[in-house]
């Protein structure tokens, strides 16, 4: 799961090391001052939970309902069988995910936005907010856009994707074209996959793949 590793990681970041320390007193040394009275350890106070561990949790919970999961008992939703729409929108909202390949390895999350124009065939959209670890092994926010555009709707999506990330001491353009699918009857998700993503990072080539899941409460109909 996603989420059990990244916990600990965020863990290990974000966990502070708890100092504390109350005056403990003796007696003063003379006269009637009674019982010396020592109180309960400081309780130490740790940092509020990142919102990076939510958002994963909410990726893996979507992935889960669009594709299914080996032992959460759902299936997924199946690719669209029924004619597409010839008029009409859809704004499906989800993740992305990119793995950059090199040494070392690493993945970054974000928030995906695709939007569906039937009636006029236009496609457009990005991922942005993209978070992850970097060559260090720790996390950290990237900023950037990767842009969304399709030529054609049809049932097997094409979506090209283009854009810079920079994060973490790295540099990243990132190309490629995302085999997509538009899933349920209706339709109520979208899911692709480009194996083959090309990555410069910092200058150099680099192989990658990008991976987007989202989903549309309906076809909005005018």
């Amino acid at each position: 799961m996603i989420r059990a590793g990244w916990a600990v990681v965020f863990y290990l970041l974000l966990a502070a090391c708890g100092g504390g320390g109350g005056n403990s007193s003796g007696p003063s040394g003379g006269g009637d001052d009674g019982p010396v009275v020592i109180g309960p350890p400081p309780v130490p106070q740790l940092p509020p939970p990142d919102p990076r561990i939510a958002r994963l949790d909410g990726y893996e919970a979507l992935k889960i309902e669009v594709l299914g999961g080996s032992g959460s008992g759902r299936a997924g939703l199946v690719p669209t069988t029924a004619d597409l729409p010839m008029q009409g929108t859809a704004a499906f909202t989800g993740f992305g995910s990119l793995r950059v390949e090199g040494a070392p390895v690493f993945t970054l999350f974000g928030d995906a936005r695709v939007d569906v124009d039937f009636g006029t065939q236009q496609v457009s959209g990005d991922v942005r907010g993209f978070f992850g670890t970097g060559p260090d092994g720790q996390v950290a926010d990237y900023a950037g856009v990767l842009s969304l555009s399709a030529g054609s709707v049809r049932r097997d999506l094409l979506l090209d994707y283009a854009g810079s990330l920079s994060g973490a001491g790295q540099q990243l353009a990132v190309t490629g074209r995302i085999e997509a699918t538009f899933l349920g009857d209706p339709i109520r998700a979208i899911s692709g996959v480009d194996l083959d993503t090309q990555v410069l990072r910092n200058g150099e080539a680099a192989g990658g793949t990008m991976l987007i899941v989202a989903k549309t409460p309906a076809v909005q109909v005018p």
